[in-house]
């Protein structure tokens, strides 16, 4: 089982993407898949505190001010950003839909994995996932009432407590396993980012659920929405690295990361039965692009972190 963990830990972003790929392949696997979504969330939360660093954390209240802007550019820029897109472009009510919630939701617990694979910083990605998490349930519905007339009716203190359940149960289950098994932990980071990298490829397969009946039917529609997932991931990971390009390229890049990476499930979780077909297929696409993205951009943001790296640990310890 190690050894399992530890290939996954070093192949991260092959791994995830093939949960993607077999899902789309072989649809009775991501219908096998897909109940289990809720349990994979937990398990890649788990894997993110395991890779949580104290040292890390003491490092990064030295810079409380750019996290928060960081927070804040992901949390309310991000969807600002999208409704005026929208306002400019006016897509068809569906996608616009989509494209709402899609912004709304709060940055992914994944992009801590997603970081540890990139070489980020998981200390920003834990910080950013944490208080967007806990934020939402009173934020959300507010804004997407404004943005687009949509009423959520949810208990803001119900959505939190099972936030709780979630975030905080995976959190005492790190703790108690680094308690009992810090030196295992300590001297197998690559199996504890493995543990979070195997439960983003059960998310992956799961989320494709219906995709490849989807692509049956309409392919050139799904390829649309497809590309269009992609360029808004990626397009905001760029907006968000250049405006915190001066914060140094690690943290910058995190930044670009938690800009573009979306709680996804969220979205449906809130929009429930009144979800329009259409943002029904975009959202999916965008689990596409979602776990896709690190294979593709892992070899530009290592080039990137490799140009600087000396320079940072000379002049600061690493964040």
């Amino acid at each position: 089982m190690k050894n399992i963990l530890q290939f996954a830990g070093r192949n991260g972003a092959l791994v995830v993407i093939g949960g993607v790929v077999l899902g789309f392949g072989v649809p009775e696997l991501s219908d096998l898949a897909r109940p289990y979504l809720a349990f994979a969330i937990f398990v890649f939360t788990f894997g993110s505190f395991l890779k949580f660093d104290p040292n890390s954390f003491r490092v990064e209240t030295a810079h409380a001010r750019r996290t928060l802007l960081m927070l804040a550019w992901a949390t309310f820029g991000v969807p600002l950003a999208v409704f005026s897109l929208i306002v400019l472009f006016k897509p068809s009510p569906g996608l616009a839909q989509g494209l709402i919630f899609w912004a709304l939701v709060p940055t992914s617990p994944a992009c801590v994995p997603f970081a540890a694979i990139l070489g980020l910083n998981t200390t920003i990605a834990l910080l950013a996932t944490i208080a967007a998490t806990a934020a939402t349930p009173f934020y959300l519905p507010p804004l997407a009432a404004a943005m687009g007339g949509y009423q959520l009716a949810f208990d803001p203190l119900d959505v939190s407590l099972r936030l709780v359940i979630i975030v905080g149960g995976a959190f005492l289950a790190a703790v108690t396993v680094k308690r009992f098994a810090a030196r295992f932990v300590r001297e197998n980071p690559e199996a504890m980012t493995g543990v979070a990298v195997l439960a983003l490829f059960l998310a992956g397969l799961g989320s494709m659920r219906g995709m490849n009946a989807n692509f049956a039917a309409q392919p050139r529609l799904v390829l649309e929405l497809i590309l269009l997932s992609f360029a808004l991931l990626l397009g905001f990971q760029f907006l968000g690295a250049l405006l915190f390009w001066r914060s140094g390229r690690t943290p910058a890049l995190t930044a670009g990361l938690i800009s573009g990476t979306r709680t996804i499930t969220l979205a449906w979780v809130v929009l429930g039965n009144d979800i329009a077909p259409l943002a029904d297929m975009f959202l999916a696409s965008a689990m596409v692009a979602k776990y896709a993205a690190p294979a593709l951009t892992k070899w530009l943001i290592a080039r990137l972190n490799g140009v600087e790296l000396p320079k940072i640990q000379a002049a600061a310890p690493k964040g």
